[in-house]
């Protein structure tokens, strides 16, 4: 029986026929070469993809030009003719799999930095800061409106003689060009470019026109574009309905619609916490505008909500982005009832931030992502060895399930009576349920590769020297608790409190600045600030800035909460110390005191546990250490190293 008979309906969509109608949006990946060429890391990452199953793919950006370089020297190009080659590698690749591709086409404007675009100053449709960047942009020419306009056709002529299946011109979020030039907020032009919707429209319906004439009459033709700005005094519902209209009026095959601009990121790359299919109702708004087929993207990272939208007509297509990323094989797992099997995106963004700090691609779920050649060529052993993983939290459950799907006979031991360490603590603040899916994820796998679990397990190693011949030791870490708070009268610690192992009182002090304080303290205070008498104080008391490492979407919506809340934010704060009731502090060198304090929370840091390496190396016990028992850092970093330790069991 197919559970989900919209989403595995094929679809047409101009000249091309998909075979279902998940489709893969795009995602920068990193992975070219510095002259625009594609690498085998980048084909085997596509690959992947398409082995999954989808009706079809598309590209990470495509730059149209020179000195267009988007945020890495690591873009893809069309406009040269040896790129063309190039680029057939990875449409072939595609095709193998019956799957569909199409290349996204973009003038990054203001987010064509001068760090990589030889000190150029970025063009846009007004001289105004991308704030993203933090670069000012000149206004571009409108000769050079000119020339962009034909480098758009050019390029996606170079894509159909690439073999892709269609194009996907970037309009939207107000950063590319085009979207820039959209947008009522970046757009503060007087020509012919300018002014009302419709100057604003102009240069994409340029764009479309130059396209046309040069793919041809049936060759699709796909816009990305924002169905509102999402802020006050952007493009509104009203208009984005307008602009669809006029872009199916130009010869537009299909839209591709997302919402928000670069200014509301949890729009554009949704944190954990967000609600599933959130752009359905704006979709469906366009969807009712037009006649051509309509997809939207945000946050349908289940079947059931995909299906569902579908169902519900807010749609033509599900775009999905990190849920493929995550797990490629969605689709065939989805079509196959095999639901459960789904490594589920738990919207932490590592995979954003990574590339906005010009790294490679990487998930914290998927831990192949970007080495999939590496792991293709190590993941059968022909030495089942017998590997002991001593630990549960995410870095030893998910050694144990590489370990046992790669051949080798495993036993999981964790000294505590639950698995999922801290990653299951992270779960309990506001907005990050995703994290409890991923860790269920994570134990089911392991149960399902056959790994022998063993909770409230204290281990012996005498006896592991004789029983196993590969020990990975995943004890993760402890909180620190500092000298200076221990003179308080309560003093507990934020795991503790998250976990219900201890009760906050009424007036509570959370000491820490790192996201586990500024979570334990939007844990704690109540829903709204309703003054309510009796009601919990929550004072968070950080040394130097909150939340300074979380550089995904989810910060932003955590610190809006914690000062919607009424949370009393002190920073910096220096020279902390408890006692008694008292916590007391020093700013610009003037003493200070918060009293009356009935409950101190300590959220200072995290240390390594991970007494037993050398007890293990004593005995002769080859051991590996990984996760937060090497240095407490990152749910990535933790499944990273863990999928590094196999492998290298494997010699990979």
């Amino acid at each position: 029986m197919n559970t989900y008979p919209n989403l595995f309906t094929p679809i047409t969509v101009g000249s091309m026929t998909a075979k279902n109608r998940i489709f893969l949006s795009p995602i920068g990946t990193h992975l070219a070469t510095d002259n625009y060429g594609v690498t085998e890391e980048q084909l085997a990452y596509y690959e992947e993809r398409a082995k999954g199953g989808p009706g079809m793919i598309t590209t990470e950006c495509i730059v149209i030009g020179p000195d267009m370089r988007y945020s890495t020297f690591h873009n893809l190009g069309l406009f040269e003719e040896r790129m063309v080659p190039q680029l057939q590698k990875l449409t072939d690749t595609v095709h193998k799999y019956d799957v569909r591709i199409c290349a996204q086409l973009m003038h990054p404007s203001s987010v064509a930095t001068p760090k990589y675009n030889r000190g150029l100053q970025p063009v846009a449709a007004s001289p105004l800061e991308c704030r993203a960047v933090g670069e000012y942009a000149r206004a571009a020419t409108v000769e050079e409106l000119q020339t962009i306009t034909r480098q758009f056709g050019d390029a996606a002529l170079r894509a159909k003689e690439a073999g892709f299946d269609a194009v996907e011109l970037h309009c939207c979020h107000g950063h590319g060009l085009l979207g820039r030039f959209l947008s009522p907020l970046e757009n503060k032009r007087i020509d012919a470019y300018g002014g009302n919707v419709d100057g604003r429209l102009k240069l994409a319906l340029d764009v479309i026109a130059d396209v046309r004439s040069k793919v041809g009459p049936d060759f699709p033709i796909i816009v990305r574009m924002s169905c509102t700005d999402a802020l006050e005094g952007g493009q509104s519902l009203m208009e984005g309905r307008h602009i669809a209209q006029r872009f199916q009026q130009a010869g537009v095959s299909m839209l591709h619609l997302s919402n928000g601009t670069m200014n509301t990121p949890w729009n554009l790359t949704s944190p954990s916490g967000t609600a599933k299919a959130f752009n359905a109702e704006l979709a469906e708004q366009i969807k009712r505008s037009v006649t051509i087929p309509v997809g939207f993207i945000g946050r349908m990272n289940e079947p059931w909500a995909a299906e569902l939208a579908l169902q519900l007509g807010k749609a033509d297509v599900a775009y999905m982005g990190r849920s493929m990323l995550c797990d490629p094989e969605f689709p065939r797992k989805a079509a196959e009832g095999r639901e459960q099997e789904i490594r589920p995106c738990i919207g932490c963004n590592h995979c954003l931030v990574s590339i906005n700090a010009d790294q490679r691609i990487c998930c914290a779920m998927n831990p192949e992502v970007g080495r999939e050649l590496a792991v293709a060529a190590n993941r059968h052993t022909e030495k089942p060895k017998r590997v002991l993983v001593i630990g549960g939290g995410p870095a030893g459950l998910t050694a144990a399930a590489y370990a046992a799907e790669f051949g080798y006979r495993v036993t999981l031991a964790e000294r505590s009576d639950r698995l999922g360490g801290q990653m299951y603590l992270a779960a309990f603040p506001p907005c990050k349920q995703d994290l409890a899916a991923g860790t269920r994820y994570l134990i089911e796998r392991c149960r399902r590769a056959g790994v022998e679990i063993h909770l409230n397990c204290q281990v012996d190693p005498a006896e592991i020297k004789t029983s196993y011949d590969i020990v990975l030791l995943a004890t993760g870490g402890a909180p620190v608790i500092p000298d200076f708070l221990k003179n308080a009268d309560r003093l507990v610690t934020a795991w503790d409190v998250l976990e219900g192992k201890e009760h906050a009182g009424k007036n509570v002090v959370v000491v820490g600045g790192g996201q586990v304080a500024c979570e334990t303290a939007d844990f704690l205070l109540p829903p709204m600030n309703d003054l309510k008498e009796g009601g919990r104080k929550v004072t968070l008391l950080a040394r130097s800035g909150i939340a300074k490492n979380e550089r995904s979407s989810f910060r932003p919506l955590m610190v809006q909460r914690l000062l919607r809340k009424g949370c009393r934010i002190i920073t910096p704060a220096q020279d902390i110390t408890a006692e008694g009731s008292a916590v007391h502090y020093s700013q610009n060198g003037e003493a200070m005191m918060l009293d009356h304090v009935d409950t101190v929370v300590c959220a200072v840091g995290v240390r390594p546990v991970n007494q037993l390496e050398a007890t293990l190396r004593a005995a002769g016990v080859p051991v590996t250490v990984i996760g937060d028992a090497v240095k407490p850092e990152s749910i990535a970093t933790a499944t990273s190293s863990a999928l590094e330790a196999v492998l290298g069991m494997n010699g990979g």
